[in-house]
């Protein structure tokens, strides 16, 4: 996965009915061949899917080492089924992520202006990054 030259998956795409499980996957295998670009791999995002699935970053380049595919990914780090409740609010909180802290929501006004010179559809930082990435679709 060469991220200097694609977009990783949306936020929003699943894996096991599993947001951001894709698009770290993407960007774990960037890490791995030192062509992650401008992306950041174990970013607040990333973080938020590692705790659902209750494994690091580190564990999770692991399994991307020793799989040829999403699915076996996904079977390494999710041997046991997580509670629907647990998937449910992981995903709410990815596709719909919002800043936290005065200062994130400082960031992604800023964002918001500079890349999608404040596009009334875009509602979040999900939003933000699928506009950025073509996958919002035009007006």
């Amino acid at each position: 996965m060469d991220l200097t030259k694609q977009f990783p998956r949306s936020p929003r795409q699943r894996i096991g009915g599993i947001s951001m499980f894709p698009r770290t996957i993407d960007k774990a295998r960037a890490q791995m061949a030192g062509t992650l670009g401008e992306y950041i791999y174990d970013c607040n995002m990333d973080k938020k899917l590692f705790e659902t699935l209750g494994c690091t970053a580190e564990q999770f380049l692991d399994a991307v080492k020793v799989s040829s595919t999403d699915q076996e990914v996904h079977d390494l780090l999710v041997p046991n089924r997580i509670p629907d409740d647990k998937i449910k609010t992981h995903n709410a909180r990815i596709d719909n992520w919002l800043p936290l802290t005065p200062d994130s929501w400082d960031r992604y006004k800023a964002d918001l202006k500079a890349i999608a010179n404040n596009d009334p559809r875009v509602k979040s930082r999900t939003d933000l990054i699928d506009f950025e990435e073509g996958r919002l679709g035009a007006k």
